[in-house]
């Protein structure tokens, strides 16, 4: 049920590996999953799923490894069968960081008969997991990696329940390696517990590399003739030329935000036009005409229309003629503001630093989680209400994200307090986040579980919000109003 590495084996299979290197050269040829016939139609290879019958059996192809190929003293394996009614690699162990140790991995080797895995024609790696809330990590051998503590890592957060990770190649971060990463020539792929002292129990039930392509929607052929290869629909047929409605204008084709309705007008030339862009949603390129402009998205680069300048239509003299096509639509009553709640200290100083947030929309200072009603500042001070003063956010989920938010809270206060924020003692100026839905649950969780791994010795509780009561007028917006700065906040990096 499971294969494991000595440190002897290790030791002479480097040295087999090096001297034959050395002597004969390493091959230059590199396997093609393209080229071969063995990347299916919506762009993946796949790496393994454990739950087929059609590979060979995954203890043949996957081992077990520890920090004790190199002195440590990390524990563990690897196992395969049902979990979750699902066929998995299961990898569980304790991960020690003692005698310069700290990983455990199961891992399998990519090559063909000694030849390398060419990645080239990828993006990233996806992989389905079940973890109990610990960051994990992928591993990425190449031809550069000739020691054991040389890889390219990318991290990823487990919750609890079975989540598709998605890692695209950018985020593979060398380990005693100058070179960056080479997709052409990778030897391995692992999954890795390493770098912090903990338990591992974690499931595994697919691997796959995958394309930019797999990562974009379907098209039909109509779709595909404009968005991939640069046609243009009848004017005055499109489904949006006299679309009016209030939202977001999307890409078809991968689900990027372009255009807003408010920049939308009516121009009388058969197609969508716009007189502005979302920033940074749409590229220009000099059209193959040589004379017009196209415009694409940005984040894939499927083909919108065109653009033209100086007609004087709009005062931002620009038009966007966007093939309906193109796009889709989101109505603005499915772009609903989302709201959170935050208490870390004096909330004056807490809602300097989160109005600030691009994206943020509105901040209220307040009191929530104590027992009086209407509770007012003189009140929650005594500290016999049970009140927190915390700051309530209504942020645009179009333009930043709870995770985001989240962060920066941690990073403007000292979480590792309890009952107080620099020279403010008492339970009201408490570190904690009252979170809306079991989504915000989790991301909190999770951060708070990063920065246990990173050594600090969090206060920080977590609580479903209850009713929160805005503060007192001259509470709003103190520093704005007042033109000081927070005199317990401080920002600093973390994550």
């Amino acid at each position: 049920m499971m294969r494991t590495v000595s440190f002897k084996s290790m030791i002479s299979a480097f040295s087999v590996i090096f001297i034959i290197t050395m002597v004969a050269g390493c091959s230059e040829a590199a396997v093609n999953p393209k080229e071969a016939g063995e990347v299916t139609e919506d762009g993946y290879y796949l790496v393994e799923d454990f739950s087929s019958n059609e590979t060979k059996p995954p203890e043949t192809s996957w081992e077990f490894i520890s920090d004790q190929v190199m002195g440590g003293v990390s524990t563990g394996k690897i196992e395969f069968g049902k979990w979750d009614n699902r066929t998995c690699l299961h990898m569980t162990g304790e991960v020690s960081l003692e005698n310069n140790g700290g990983f455990i991995q199961a891992r399998k080797d990519l090559r063909t008969k000694g030849v390398y895995f060419n990645a080239k024609e990828f993006a990233g790696i996806s992989l389905r997991v079940k973890g109990a809330g610990q960051t994990y990590a992928v591993h990425l051998r190449t031809q550069n990696s000739w020691l054991p503590w040389q890889f390219y890592q990318a991290d990823f957060q487990t919750d609890g329940s079975w989540q598709q990770i998605t890692i695209p190649f950018e985020k593979f971060v060398a380990n005693s390696l100058k070179k960056p990463l080479d997709t052409a020539k990778i030897k391995s792929i692992a999954i890795v517990a390493i770098k912090k002292k903990f338990k591992a129990d974690i499931l595994v039930d697919r691997i796959l590399f995958y394309t930019k392509q797999a990562m974009y929607n379907k098209l039909t052929k109509e779709e595909e003739q404009v968005i991939v290869h640069k046609g243009t629909e009848r004017p005055f047929t499109g489904e949006y030329n006299d679309h009016n409605a209030k939202g977001v204008y999307t890409c078809k084709r991968c689900g990027a935000k372009l255009f807003e309705s408010s920049s939308k007008f009516k121009s009388e030339c058969g197609w969508p036009s716009f007189d502005d862009q979302i920033e940074g949603a749409v590229e220009q390129k000099p059209d193959a005409d040589g004379v017009r402009t196209e415009i694409l998205c940005a984040n894939c680069g499927g083909h919108l229309g065109h653009i033209f300048l100086g007609e004087r239509l709009t005062p931002q003299n620009a038009r966007y003629c966007v093939n309906s096509i193109s796009m889709n639509f989101t109505s603005a009553d499915k772009l609903k503001n989302q709201r959170a709640i935050f208490a870390s200290g004096c909330f004056w100083g807490t809602e300097y630093y989160l109005q600030r947030v691009p994206g943020v929309i509105s901040t209220t200072v307040g009191y929530i989680g104590g027992h009086v009603d209407s509770p007012t500042y003189k009140q929650v001070c005594t500290g016999k209400t049970g009140h927190a003063e915390a700051v309530e956010v209504i942020f645009d989920p179009a333009k930043t994200d709870y995770e985001k938010i989240a962060k920066l809270f941690f990073e403007t206060h000292d979480f590792t307090q309890l009952n107080r924020q620099g020279p403010d003692i008492g339970e009201q100026y408490r570190s904690e986040i009252f979170y809306m839905d079991e989504d915000q649950k989790k991301i909190a969780l999770r951060l708070i579980d990063t920065l246990k791994q990173k050594g600090f010795n969090v206060k920080t509780a977590i609580s479903p919000a209850g009713k929160f009561w805005p503060a007192e007028d001259y509470h709003q917006d103190y520093y704005n109003n007042n033109g000081k700065l927070p005199y317990c906040h401080v920002r600093k990096e973390i994550f």
